[in-house]
């Protein structure tokens, strides 16, 4: 299942860093299969994964604890995980929000420990 998600994601590389499709690619076998189930964020894949739609790539973080009570099974693990880039965004003008500059500050002082 793939949710109508592309994969590899098309990214710029990082510097220094090849980007993970073409790492993939010469590693990976090239999946034909036609996706089951789409449905539209990865919360609404695990549930359909979790009921036996079929299976997915999924982030660890997300299905951590279904992954350590036994209800999903990890098929692969990987050498090199792949890279998640993030960016952290907000609209022009909401600087001026004191609770918007909170946020933003306490993720990015979370984030250093990512």
């Amino acid at each position: 299942m793939t949710a109508g998600i592309r994969w590899p994601p098309r990214r710029p590389a990082a510097r220094g860093l090849r980007p993970a499709g073409r790492r993939c690619r010469r590693r990976c076998k090239q999946l034909t299969a036609r996706a089951a189930v789409t449905v539209p964020n990865l919360y609404a894949v695990l549930s359909a994964v979790n009921a036996g739609a079929g299976y997915s790539v999924l982030p660890h973080s997300l299905c951590q604890e279904y992954l350590e009570a036994g209800r999903l099974t990890r098929l692969h693990s990987p050498e090199e995980p792949p890279l998640n880039t993030l960016f952290l965004v907000q609209r022009p003008g909401s600087d001026a929000n004191p609770d918007v500059l909170r946020v933003g500050d306490r993720l990015l002082a979370a984030a250093r420990a990512w």
